[in-house]
Order: structure tokens, then C-alpha cells, then sequence
């Protein structure tokens, strides 16, 4: 944790300061993102980074395993960023980017990493229709 109060105090007193003006110009002209992009939650996967975006280009919603659930399910934090990127922002790409060594898709792979994970298993199930099976 004081690790992240450190970067906060140093984005305060030094990033901030010589970024001010920006900062204030998408405040008053609001944000005009170019995409969307699911991403993983995964700590490694920074879309920000990835792309060298800057403040107002993405508009990023992450979640275990960069999962869209079925439009028939009930209504959640993805299809509520997705209805907000395209109807308010009006975002016409939209990129799920995955990645490698994702323990959301070992875990959707492997049932039993995800035992003492209820709400996981669970979430996971939104991408079982992705999985394919090969004969032995």
C-alpha cells in the first residue's frame, strides 16, 4: 500500500504539475476516446502502456479473462462500458485484447484451480461456450 500512496504523492508533485494544462482541457472538453478495449484484470496487462496511450484515448474496461459475457445475460459492468463507449462516447472500435499464461483461462481449462473461487468459476462460465475439446 505504500507503494501506491508513494506514486499518487509523486504523480501529485511532479507528473501532474507539468501536465496541469492537459488535464484541464479534458476536463472542460470532456473525453473523446478512440476505442474501447477490454483487457484482462491481470496486473501485467496494462492497455495504457501497451499502446502508449495517453489520458482520454482508451476507453478501457478490464475484468478476469478480458470476458464479454452473452448480451442475454444479466446486465453488468462490461455491457454497461460497452452501451457508454459506443451510445455516449461514440466509440466505433472496439478490441479485446487478451494475453499469454492468463490464469482466468487456466482456471476456465482447469475447474479444479478454481475451487475456493466460487465467483470466479462462476464469471468464468460466460466463455465456456470459447472452449473446444479434442478426443483423446
Amino acid at each position: 500500500m505504500n507503494n501506491i500512496i508513494q506514486g499518487i504523492a509523486s504523480f501529485q508533485g511532479s507528473v501532474f504539475p507539468g501536465q496541469r494544462q492537459m488535464y484541464q482541457q479534458l476536463v472542460r472538453d470532456g473525453q473523446h476516446p478512440s476505442a474501447l478495449i477490454i483487457a484482462c484484470a491481470d496486473s501485467r496487462v496494462s492497455p495504457e502502456h501497451i499502446t502508449q496511450a495517453g489520458p482520454g484515448d482508451l476507453f478501457v474496461c478490464r475484468n478476469a479473462g478480458n470476458i464479454v459475457p452473452p448480451a442475454s445475460d444479466v446486465v453488468g459492468g462490461v455491457s454497461s462500458a460497452i452501451e457508454y463507449a459506443v451510445v455516449a462516447l461514440g466509440v466505433r472500435d472496439i478490441v479485446v485484447c487478451g494475453h499469454s499464461d492468463c490464469g482466468a483461462m487456466k482456471g476456465l481449462m482447469n475447474r479444479d484451480l478454481l475451487k475456493r473461487m466460487p465467483s470466479v468459476a462462476a464469471w468464468l462460465r460466460h466463455a465456456e461456450a470459447c472452449l473446444f475439446y479434442t478426443s483423446p
